[in-house]
């Protein structure tokens, strides 16, 4: 079975980071799971402290289209100066899941970074509904 490490970034001053945050409180007593809500190089540290074989993000975005939706990221670039690029905005303080992702990308060593997205408003509903998706993905990750 593989293990999967999940890193959250909530951003509570929104309605779709409360909404993460309330996920994020449902799922931080297992030992897989992290607030990642910092800089890309400190967030690659933590996953790869953890010895994990894959990675799960849990944010939301502005690029995000509306409600629930997963993106997978890889590096497709050698240069460190296009490296240095995808994560400059977290380095100036501004965590979002495309910087996170970049850095663990970049520091961790992980050829794949998977993503879970919510962008809409707050409600109990789209927190069941988001803890439900973060479950079925962790599963899926595990097996495959």
């Amino acid at each position: 079975m593989m293990r999967v490490v999940i890193g959250f970034i909530p951003f509570f001053s929104t309605p779709d980071g409360q909404v993460i945050e309330e996920v994020f409180n449902l799922w931080k007593k297992y030992d897989n799971v992290l607030d990642l809500e910092t800089d890309p190089i400190d967030a690659a540290y933590q996953v790869k402290r953890l010895s994990a074989d894959k990675v799960l993000l849990v944010g939301s975005s502005r690029y995000a289209p509306e409600g629930i939706s997963e993106k997978e990221f890889v590096l497709e670039t050698n240069d460190p100066w296009e490296m240095l690029e995808l994560i400059r905005p977290g380095l100036d303080g501004r965590y979002y899941v495309e910087d996170v992702a970049y850095g663990i990308l970049i520091f961790g060593g992980y050829k794949k970074v998977y993503a879970i997205y919510y962008k809409g408003e707050y409600s109990k509903e789209k927190v069941k509904e988001l803890s439900k998706k973060v479950e079925e993905k962790v599963e899926w990750l595990s097996k495959s």
